[in-house]
């Protein structure tokens, strides 16, 4: 329930923003970081490169390791670290040093990778030569080249060029065992091990597991049971350190519900927004974390809140408890077990929680002053 919760948030962030038509640049130390619509490192001299846009260019030798994403990736100039790059297309043409981890539609790798090659997307193309091992998995994946370690394949269609060798061994993940076909060439038969995948394929290298066991009543019980000891213990202490806040977010959600939700989404908003704008501009990307557990925080503090402010509007329709301590203990608890019991309802569950998490965003974003002014205002 935690996980689908967490999973949930991610789906929270903002759309990315789009890269300037101007490419900017910032330099930190020998390090290089350019952004824009069309962006081509020609500088010479640098270690590390951070490289986005929608046309994305390495054109000068880079001493240290590359992160390029764009709409189209090209590697025209020698890499003397590690590549990572993703991409609708990503095309290697010049020589790398390091380790290689490429994820995309379409990836071509033209030159030699000294260390090891991960490629995953629709269609792989392997024709340089690779010192270490390949891990491949695509819907086509096309291998011309030596492979002079182990090799991992997982693809609809598996093809070997001429030139395909693999020095090492090969395990090869396919629907049906033994429906490809690996000449001796590439590698002899006592080094090839076949596996039955045991996923099904969705579409090129993204596969969801297949057949797995749904869980039992007695198991989603004891999940939320867990759930509602933790979250009601978590959400009961801080009702004891701060009762008079937590009363008074619990009150304002029971009289104005809407607003808060608004104030939520636009608190997240900002936050996992923002962590975006930094990272396409380059020059604050190492805020970005900070920037997204700045909103992680503010989620799982929104539905600690949440829950508590369901249980004070559960204790309403109850008389009064003979102590105010344990008044506010018992809502806690009986929120947390709302909360349990209504994360079960299929497909309507989780979205409940994660409107419990907004709304006490919410409560909490207007608490600040800056907030309550423009408000105000």
């Amino acid at each position: 329930m935690l996980k689908k919760y967490l999973v949930t948030l991610g789906l929270l962030m903002a759309a990315p923003a789009l890269a300037q038509d101007a490419a900017e640049q910032a330099l930190f130390g020998n390090d290089i970081y350019k952004a824009g619509a069309t962006v081509r490192m020609s500088e010479t001299g640098r270690d590390d490169a951070f490289l986005a846009g929608q046309r994305v260019q390495l054109a000068a030798p880079v001493t240290g390791t590359a992160h390029m994403a764009g709409r189209w990736v090209d590697v025209d100039a020698d890499l003397g670290g590690s590549l990572y790059a993703a991409g609708q297309r990503v095309r290697i043409s010049a020589p790398v040093a390091g380790d290689v981890a490429l994820a995309g539609y379409t990836l071509s790798v033209d030159a030699a990778i000294a260390g090891d090659l991960r490629a995953f997307g629709s269609e792989v193309v392997v024709n340089g030569t690779v010192g270490e091992s390949l891990i491949a998995n695509g819907e086509i994946v096309e291998l011309n080249g030596q492979i002079a370690g182990d090799a991992v394949i997982s693809s609809r269609e598996l093809t070997f060029g001429a030139g395909a060798r693999i020095d090492g061994t090969l395990t090869l993940y396919e629907d049906v065992v033994g429906a490809t076909d690996v000449p001796e060439s590439v590698v002899a038969a006592e080094r090839l091990t076949r596996i039955e995948l045991k996923y099904k394929r969705v579409s090129g290298a993204f596969q969801h597991p297949a057949g797995l066991p749904k869980q039992s009543i007695g198991e989603k019980l004891s999940d939320m049971v867990s759930w509602v000891l933790v979250v009601g213990a978590i959400t009961a202490l801080v009702a004891l350190i701060a009762p008079v806040r937590m009363t008074d977010m619990a009150n304002q959600i029971a009289a104005r519900p809407l607003r808060l939700v608004g104030a939520g989404f636009v608190g997240l908003s900002i936050l996992t927004g923002g962590g975006v704008v930094v990272a396409v501009t380059m020059i604050g990307a190492l805020l970005t974390p900070f920037f997204w557990l700045a909103a992680a925080a503010l989620a799982a503090a929104g539905l600690i809140v949440g829950v508590y402010a369901l249980g004070r509007w559960a204790l309403s329709y109850v008389p009064k408890l003979p102590l105010p301590w344990i008044d506010r203990v018992v809502a806690a608890f009986i929120g947390a077990l709302l909360a349990g019991l209504i994360s079960l309802i299929p497909m309507l569950g989780w979205v409940s929680l994660v409107v419990l998490a907004i709304v006490g965003a919410g409560a909490l974003t207007v608490r600040l002053r800056a907030v309550r002014r423009m408000m105000a205002g």
